[in-house]
């Protein structure tokens, strides 16, 4: 925004006095001289602009005759304080209606001119047009109210504060302004980084505030950095009200004014009113002179193209205008040139050091005598702040239109009786369903195939209650047969007094992850009866098929020991053959019979002590143990939740396997457990031969052998079974080893509920 400003003249100077006159006119700002009647003596083209009235209108007319009939009196009441002293200068936002009827918003700051004697004689007032600001904040709090989620990216600072004066939430512009980072002020007290002359400026209208006399305050007050400087802030508190309606904490809004404070002090000198004005309100003036081909500035142009490079020399205005706006700022800056037309542009400026600025320009071309362009000034104001609360606001937009349309969900909104008032198309193009139909009706008056009246009475209880849902599934019957799930979830709204006023929300269309869990239902329920019939069919086939085996090893072995002497070495080989081959038979159904009762035979599952089941597997095992001479040791084991016997099983084959799949050095075998989050990691570790990786998945397989039944005999089930009896307990079972390093098979169990760890 602009700041008060004037042109000194230059006593005899005529190039100072045209220099001031063109100024006067070409400024950014509105200006003008005010009587002591309070009429205009004396107004620029561009405040004939802002207010609409012709030079000669507005000098018969006073501030208050064109004043907004709420805003008649708002420079009146600030005025004693400016003629009696007690302020050099005041600063005002007030509104005005234009010619045409049209109400705009207006910055005002204004000095007071005196003669030597200290005696008033007019007013100096500086119009700046906030109307479009006005409008974005406007705009930008129900984005706000809507979203809540503009608060990190707000220009201005922000702060949520407890009522008992301490920092709750901080946005990072704040954290900019005090000079603190986020986890210094979240938890410090405002008055511990006031200003000490304004610590309690602001509690007697907080406490109105917050007793409901009024829905806001605001204050012009200072505080002091983390390195001790004085910020003024402009400060406006709010507060926010729970559900019940009772006060929850504050909302503060914090404006960093010091630059506007610095000018305001700066006004004292009239003789540099134009350059401090300037710079203040980041405002500066660009004079060419096209013959001469000489540039000039009104003030230091350090804030708008950066420090100054070591040679001296800027490089060309042209060049530090940004790459995508600088053929759009060549093109329209000919056309003024061409067409000696004024005009006014917004593009982005590079500085030296890297920073990007927003300006707004706006152009004058002046003609020589010849009717061709001589002159041409440009009038640079600073417009950043405004681009990025724009750009806040867009995006603020930008997530709604997500959410309502380039998602799958849409958007809804119910009034305070519970009646849908709004209801995004998003949800007729996502299920058929007509949208229309549900309008003005609340959810339940239209039929819901899932749910019953009770479900319904519960849902309503949970809105009059003015709780949040999430996930509240209909299956809504569709127009042309069939139906349509749909999940919805909803938040209540609050007015700005606090007052319920609906609910809103978004849905979804689940129907196609309603199909899949039925179907996927349906199928574990299909898998489930055909592993139990598997496995009654393993068991039945398995134990019918001994009976042959028996006759055949049987009769086998009494022809060897009736006619033996009749057969010759081959035909007693063969025999013998038959006997081997029916013992492994034999052993091999006996085997897959204690796999299929895994699944089948299983008792039901209560508390184990882990250790009477290892030391019954090495009871089992005793006579293979004394063999080989191994050590079989284990940890202090804990309780589970299991079948003792085929825990038992569990540990015998894996303690048996790694006696069978020993290495020449004398077996060590050690049982390690550790507690995890939800269940008990077992270890079983040998020191034996080992298995190559490749095997790691092949070993857990039915009949899968890695060696030759002469070396190691088996049949290649038993680490299946020990699969399919952790499996059986929820839990999973695998292998590490590395070849002549030993194994360590690993599987875990559940721990027993309530067993402190």
């Amino acid at each position: 925004m602009a700041r008060p400003r004037e042109i000194t003249k230059a006593a005899g100077d005529e190039a100072g006095e045209d220099l001031y006159r063109r100024t006067f006119e070409r400024a950014a700002s509105g200006l003008a001289h005010i009587g002591l009647d309070r009429r205009f003596i004396r107004v620029n083209r561009r405040l004939t602009e802002i207010l609409g009235y012709s030079e000669a209108e507005l000098k018969h007319l006073t501030g208050r005759e064109i004043s907004h009939p709420d805003d008649v009196d708002t420079i009146n009441r600030a005025r004693p304080a400016l003629y009696g002293d007690k302020a050099e200068s005041l600063h005002v936002e007030k509104r005005y209606l234009k010619k045409s009827g049209e109400t705009v918003w207006v910055a005002i700051t204004i000095v007071l001119e005196r003669n030597a004697a200290g005696e008033p004689l007019y007013e100096i007032a500086v119009f700046d047009d906030v109307t479009a600001r006005k409008r974005a904040e406007t705009a930008l709090r129900e984005s706000e109210e809507r979203f809540r989620q503009t608060f990190e990216i707000a220009a201005s600072g922000i702060a949520h504060v407890t009522l008992d004066g301490h920092f709750l939430r901080v946005n990072r512009s704040l954290c900019q302004i005090f000079g603190y980072d986020r986890d210094d002020l979240i938890g410090r007290s405002v008055k511990e980084v006031s200003h000490p002359d304004d610590r309690d400026l602001t509690d007697a209208e907080r406490g109105r505030v917050r007793a409901g006399g009024i829905n806001s305050a605001h204050f012009e007050k200072r505080y002091l950095r983390k390195n001790g400087a004085v910020v003024w802030v402009d400060l406006a508190i709010a507060v926010a009200h729970d559900a019940a309606g009772e006060p929850e904490y504050e909302i503060a809004v914090f404006d960093d004014i010091t630059s506007r404070k610095v000018l305001d002090a700066a006004l004292r000198d009239k003789t540099e009113l134009l350059q401090l004005g300037q710079a203040a309100a980041r405002m500066i003036i660009l004079d060419y002179d096209i013959k001469a081909d000489r540039l000039s500035w009104s003030d230091s142009p350090e804030w708008l193209r950066g420090p100054r490079p070591a040679n001296g020399d800027y490089p060309l205005f042209k060049d530090q205008v940004h790459p995508e706006d600088r053929q759009r700022f060549i093109a329209e800056r000919a056309t003024s040139l061409a067409t000696l037309q004024p005009g006014s542009q917004e593009y982005r400026i590079i500085r030296t050091d890297g920073e990007m600025l927003w300006v707004l320009a706006r152009r004058q071309v002046f003609a020589d005598a010849t009717g061709k362009a001589a002159r041409l000034l440009v009038a640079m104001i600073d417009v950043t702040e405004r681009k990025h609360a724009e750009a806040a606001l867009r995006e603020s937009e930008s997530r709604f239109r997500s959410l309502t349309q380039l998602s799958s969900d849409w958007y809804w909104e119910q009034d305070e009786q519970f009646g849908l008032k709004f209801m995004s198309g998003r949800m007729g193009e996502r299920t058929g369903l007509d949208a229309t139909a549900y309008i003005g009706r609340k959810r339940w008056d239209t039929p819901a195939l899932n749910l019953t009246e009770e479900d319904w009475a519960k849902h309503r209880a949970q809105l009059e209650r003015r709780e949040p849902f999430r996930n509240f599934e209909m299956q809504r019957p569709a127009q042309g047969g069939g139906s349509r799930w749909i999940a919805i979830s909803g938040e209540p709204l609050v007015d700005d007094a606090g007052r319920f006023a609906g609910y809103r929300g978004v849905g979804s269309d689940i129907t196609e992850r309603k199909q899949a869990e039925i179907a996927l239902r349906d199928a574990h329920e299909e898998l489930k009866r055909s592993n139990a019939e598997l496995e009654q069919f393993a068991y039945v086939a398995s134990h019918d098929l001994q009976e042959p085996l028996r006759m055949v090893s049987s009769y086998t072995q009494l022809l060897l020991r009736r006619f033996g002497e009749r057969f010759d070495g081959d035909s007693r080989e063969f025999m013998g053959y038959i006997v081997d081959g029916a013992a492994r038979m034999k052993q091999l159904i006996e085997d897959l019979l204690a796999y299929s009762r895994v699944g089948t035979r299983g008792k039901e599952f209560r508390v184990v002590e882990v250790e009477e089941s290892v030391r019954r597997a090495v009871s089992n095992l005793r006579a293979a143990i004394e063999e080989a001479g191994a050590a079989v040791t284990w940890d202090a084991l804990p309780k589970v939740l299991a079948d003792d016997t085929q825990i038992t099983q569990l540990f015998q084959n894996l303690i048996g396997n790694a006696l069978k799949f020993r290495s020449a050095s004398v077996p060590r075998i050690h049982i390690f457990v550790a507690r995890r989050d939800t269940d008990w990691h077992f270890m079983v570790r040998d020191n034996g031969i080992g298995i190559e990786p490749q095997y790691f998945e092949r070993i857990f397989m039915v009949f899968q052998r890695l060696h030759n039944k002469a070396d190691y005999p088996g049949t290649g089930i038993g680490l299946a079974i020990c699969k399919k009896v952790v499996e059986r307990h929820g839990g999973e079972i695998w292998v590490e080893s590395r070849p002549d390093e030993g194994s360590a098979f690993h599987f875990n169990l559940p721990i027993v509920a309530g067993e402190r760890a």
